[in-house]
């Protein structure tokens, strides 16, 4: 599997709030630390918050925290959330239907992959992440 751009980002971003914990956090920060365009930042960190995932504060010591526990937030909710698919309803997953047959092999080795990929990133938190880079 291969994370788009927005996924990986999102992630670091979420990983960064969670590590900082109650603290708020700027974009120019977090952009400036990990080399990331501060626009583009600023786009996902948008949609992050239309999905709850994260809260702001302007002026002086604003910036973003996290919008509910770190070890709440799945990674799967945060890729779902930039893949504009989150809408605080179950998704179903999208399949390629096989214009030959109703079930054909490719259909269903993308619909198990997926539906795996999907289980495992649900158990996944944003404070494993924090845990596992930060082990003094």
């Amino acid at each position: 599997m291969k994370l788009t751009r927005q996924e990986e980002i999102a992630l670091l971003f979420t990983s960064e709030l969670a590590r900082n914990g109650e603290i708020f956090t700027s974009l120019s920060d977090v952009a400036a630390l990990h080399g990331v365009s501060p626009l583009f930042l600023k786009k996902i960190a948008r949609t992050l918050k239309k999905q709850g995932l994260v809260i702001s504060k302007e002026g002086q010591n604003g910036g973003y925290v996290l919008g509910k526990p770190a070890e709440t937030i799945s990674a799967w909710e945060v890729m779902e959330a930039v893949a504009g698919k989150s809408s605080g309803k179950s998704q179903e997953t999208v399949i390629f239907t096989c214009p030959l047959r109703t079930s054909c092999m490719p259909q269903t080795i993308r619909h198990l992959i997926s539906e795996s990929l999907k289980q495992y990133l649900s158990d996944v938190t944003i404070d494993q992440f924090v845990k596992k880079t930060y082990v003094a």
